[in-house]
């Protein structure tokens, strides 16, 4: 399925949105952090040990084992 394409009018709501919620945090006191949104799956395991039910485990096209943190 893969993922979804935005519009040009729906991208420019988006990152009015998002530039409006990113204020707000910033306003009081929050700061930005960036983290990857797909992990090697055993980079993964070796933080969360062999508990899967807090991963969400993927294969690329390539045959890579990847994950999505539960909290993502």
């Amino acid at each position: 399925q893969g993922t979804r394409d935005h519009a040009p009018a729906q991208a420019a709501l988006r990152e009015r949105l998002l530039s409006a919620v990113v204020s707000c945090f910033k306003r009081h006191g929050a700061a930005a952090i960036d983290t990857p949104v797909l992990e090697l799956r055993e980079t993964l395991m070796g933080k969360y040990g062999e508990d899967t039910k807090l991963i969400y485990e993927l294969q690329d096209q390539g045959g890579e084992l990847l994950a999505l943190r539960y909290d993502l």
